[in-house]
This record gives structure tokens, C-alpha cells and sequence, in this order.
């Protein structure tokens, strides 16, 4: 089983993109100081999340899978989310 949680700190504000097929999707880096890496995370914005309910620098708590990011390197990972926790400070 493929499943994951992140806690970590948002890099950037989140964005939406857009699938061909019309999908819309949240996207953002996390960045975690535990692990000392990034990563990106996608999330299907459909979910009803607060898209701006989140600053960059602060802290969330994400539930996904990761998988390959497609047309990137090899080695390319992304989380592809289910639930993110917005952590208030």
C-alpha cells in the first residue's frame, strides 16, 4: 500500500491548474524540515478545501500517495493528495 503523511511548510501559495480533460487541481511545493527535501503536491480541488487558506511558510499536514511526476526527470516524485490539514500557529 502506497500511503503517506507530510507534515511541512507550504514554499509558495497554492495555484490552480487545469487538466485537458478540465479537472481542476490545487498544486504547491511542501517543503519538509525533518526529511530535508520538497516535494510537490497535487490535490483535486473538487474536495471543497479553502484554496487560499493557506500563507507560504505555514505549517500543514498532508495525506496522500506519491507517484511519478509525468514529463518531468526520472526521479521526480509528487504527492498526490487526499486530505490537507491546515495547521493554525
Amino acid at each position: 500500500m502506497n500511503k503517506v503523511f507530510l507534515s511541512g511548510r507550504l514554499k509558495k501559495q497554492p495555484e490552480i491548474v487545469y487538466t485537458p480533460q478540465g479537472e481542476k487541481l490545487l498544486m504547491f511545493p511542501l517543503w519538509v524540515d525533518e526529511g530535508d527535501f520538497g516535494i510537490e503536491v497535487v490535490y483535486p480541488e473538487r474536495q471543497g478545501i479553502k484554496i487560499f487558506a493557506g500563507m507560504p511558510g505555514q505549517t500543514i499536514i498532508v495525506a496522500g500517495k506519491i507517484a511519478r511526476a509525468s514529463g518531468k526527470l526520472h526521479n521526480t516524485l509528487r504527492l498526490m493528495a487526499n486530505k490537507i490539514i491546515w495547521m493554525e500557529e
